[in-house]
């Protein structure tokens, strides 16, 4: 079953388009690379800040 071309609108002629396969191929660096970077740098800093504060916390317990 195909689509119209009405729904499919300018997506069969992206592949011709020379900018459009830039703007494609940065489109996919971003969401295979950048995306799960981020969140990997996000736990990181998370796991950081947690670790920061039970050594900071560690340090300024009072001993008898």
């Amino acid at each position: 079953m195909t689509l119209p071309a009405a729904i499919l609108g300018p997506l069969p002629r992206l592949h011709l388009d020379r900018v459009a396969q830039a703007t494609l191929e940065w489109t996919l660096v971003l969401a295979v690379i950048a995306i799960p970077m981020y969140w990997v740098i996000k736990t990181c800093m998370k796991l950081l800040v947690a670790h920061f504060q039970m050594v900071t916390f560690l340090e300024t317990v009072p001993f008898p």
